[in-house]
């Protein structure tokens, strides 16, 4: 228990260390220097950031600028975060300051034209809050969304934005003590080497890029002029508790909610009618059969689904790879309930109606990722604990018979190491594209080193632990839960006498696989489908917006494990009680995973009809990536229908030898 104890406070403290849990105010006093750190560039229209230093047509970081330290989950996301040349200064406008002019050449002209043109907008921050390009909506709220525009194109000549007038609005709590709450950048492309103030009267910034008759780049050279002006502005009618809110409203924000309420209504439709049509099975159609089988015949008990007690033990197919199907599955599902479950914490339940509240730390630091990669190495216990014991049942081994050493620890590290091995490797092949192509989102080499030194330090550990007592753990014969002798074979059993066609594996429409999908997997599908979309969007369309809300994902995860259990009860019946088949297990996996095919489908519709990405890398990761999500959700739902399986043919079979 000590030595358990002491692993996972040490699990914690690492990757504490890793995160910035700190969410309290930093305060300011008149002519304090406030840092502006400059980050990334991204697009909605290609899956490639770029560091921001490392364009070759902005100013470069000076002497006393350096990279700032970051977390493992801010390395993950891609951020490439600087500190900048940027003074600024608490309470002190600028109205006209330089910051360097800048020599570029063809090559450099050519990357700004093509950056440009791809729509990437520029990331900096400044006391933890993004730089915001200011909106208006039709109802005159004000909103704000994260990042401003490199540049613009107007007649296919593309303009770089070379100065930018920053506004900081601050908060003020008592004398000499400030918050910054507000951080909005207005960028403008300017020719003259002068800043243009509120003066309108001065031509844009174009850069210019010509071609020899032979199609190559013409020797050129441009000098671009940046500066910039500051100007502070008090407002006390945002609280530092609130001030992320103008970036988690828009335009359809009401609309949205709306949306939300209206499917989290529908889910409850759906997970009723699921519910009404599992308690007649239970309790009327169960209940009758189980009851009747003590005033029936003997040959017609045999007949029924109660004569395959014997067959619904046998071994499956594949049983090893089912297994740790089962044990990745519920490896996934704990890390992806614990994680949003920690952020509707931390949200302060987003029902509110001050969304961006945070209880314990700041979720837009790469909080996501580090808890992710927390939760994921962490539930590595728990599914070797449940793969040795779920292996041990499809073998038809005695529960109570522990197995040896060796094969604990091999069976440990399968069930505990082989998702996380699995997603490894998909993500390492990404990466030699991403960093063929220089984006900021390529792992760094000592990242690299993190990662695998987590997974053989902590993660291999935890799921040898997880195994060790998966495998000493006792359970009592009369168990209801996992109790392997009431599945002993019978001598007369109804495969001794039935006909051959009556437990055929191949036939009825439940056991075809691409039906049952279908059948099984829109409903679960259509539970989430607007949650899905607003993730969607997030991660994939609208970079400059924020997901926040993980209340209604938390509940939509509820209904959905349940309406996955309900399908699984009502399939597995329906398999026995209709087709005489005995083969449970696949059945079961595949009816709680169906969800993932439609995530997969649903995904390619959103490329072709939402995403504008046209070059091979993007059109890869895009594709790479939601091939491996909707793998971890395939098994990890997956787990759950096999388990539940599990659960109803134990309790069935356990009622009628009770009977």
């Amino acid at each position: 228990m000590i030595s358990r104890l002491y692993t996972i406070i040490t699990v914690l403290s690492g990757l504490c260390l890793a995160l910035d849990l700190g969410f309290e105010p930093n305060y300011y006093g008149d002519g304090d220097r406030v840092e502006l750190l400059v980050n990334k560039i991204e697009s909605d229209k290609t899956q490639l950031p770029y560091e921001y230093y490392k364009l070759p047509f902005v100013c470069p970081p000076g002497d006393t600028a350096k990279p700032v330290h970051l977390s493992l989950g801010e390395i993950l996301r891609g951020d490439r975060i600087w500190q900048s040349n940027y003074e600024l200064y608490f309470g002190v406008d600028m109205p006209c300051m330089r910051l360097c002019d800048l020599i570029a050449r063809e090559n450099n002209l050519k990357r700004a034209d093509s950056l440009i043109k791809n729509g990437y907008v520029v990331h900096w921050s400044l006391d933890g809050l993004p730089g915001a390009t200011t909106f208006v909506s039709n109802n005159n709220y004000k909103y704000y969304a994260a990042g401003f525009p490199l540049g613009f194109v107007k007649d296919d000549i593309s303009y770089i934005y070379n100065h930018v007038m920053i506004v900081i609005r601050y908060h003020t709590e008592g004398p000499n003590k400030h918050s910054i709450v507000g951080f909005e950048v207005y960028p403008k492309s300017v020719s003259n080497e002068q800043c243009p103030g509120s003066s309108k009267n001065f031509q844009n910034f174009a850069i210019p890029v010509e071609y020899k008759s032979d199609g190559k780049l013409a020797p050129q050279k441009s000098i671009i002029p940046y500066t910039y002006s500051v100007y502070w502005r008090e407002d006390n009618s945002i609280e530092y508790d609130s001030r992320w809110d103008l970036y988690y409203e828009n335009e359809t924000n009401d609309s949205n909610h709306h949306i939300h309420w209206i499917s989290f209504v529908n889910s409850l439709v759906l997970l009723f009618l699921g519910s009404l049509i599992v308690a007649i099975v239970l309790l009327r159609l169960l209940r009758k059969d189980i009851s009747s089988s003590s005033v029936l015949p003997s040959h017609e008990v045999e007949r029924s689904w109660k004569g395959l007690i014997s067959e619904v033990s046998q071994k499956p197919k594949f049983t090893a790879l089912l297994t740790t199907l089962v044990a990745s599955g519920i490896q996934t599902l704990i890390a992806v309930v614990g994680v949003i479950f920690i952020f509707v914490i931390n949200s302060k339940f987003s029902f509110s109606r001050s969304r961006s509240a945070s209880t314990f730390f700041n979720a837009h630091q790469g909080a996501f990722f580090s808890f992710s990669l927390f939760c994921f190495i962490a539930s590595g216990c728990i599914s070797s604990y449940i793969g040795i014991i779920v292996h041990k049942i499809f073998n038809n081994d005695y529960l109570n018979q522990e197995y040896s050493i060796g094969k604990t620890v091999r069976l440990s590290f399968l069930f505990s190491g082989f998702l996380p091995c699995l997603a490894f490797l998909v993500i390492l092949f990404l990466n030699f594209f991403v960093w063929a192509k220089e984006s900021s989102t390529a792992l760094p080499f000592g990242t690299i080193i993190v990662i695998l030194l987590l997974f053989f330090i902590i993660e291999c550990p935890l799921g040898f632990i997880g195994g060790y007592y998966g495998n000493r753990r006792k359970f009592d014969r009369k168990s209801t839960l996992f109790n392997s002798s009431l599945l002993s074979p019978t001598k007369d059993s109804f495969a001794d006498f039935a006909p051959k066609s009556l437990i055929a594996e191949k036939g009825p429409w439940l056991l075809n696989p691409f039906i049952s999908i279908i059948v099984f997997g829109l409903i679960p599908f259509g539970i989430v489908y607007v949650e899905l979309l607003f993730i969607f969007n997030s991660v994939w369309l609208e970079k400059t917006t924020f997901y926040y809300m993980y209340s209604f994902l938390f509940l939509t995860t509820v209904i959905l494990i349940v309406i996955i259990v309900e399908s699984t009860i009502i399939a597995v019946y329906i398999s026995l009680a209709v087709y005489h088949n005995s083969h449970w297990h696949w059945l079961s996996f595949r009816i709680g995973s169906s969800i993932s095919w439609f995530i997969f489908g649903y995904s390619i519709y959103y490329f072709v009809f939402y995403l504008s990405v046209h070059d091979f890398v993007s059109s890869l990761l895009y594709f790479g990536y939601m091939a491996l999500a909707c793998t971890l959700i395939g098994v990890s739902c997956g787990a759950v229908g096999l388990l539940t399986g599990l659960v109803f043919i134990n309790k069935i079979y356990r009622a009628v030898k009770v009977d």
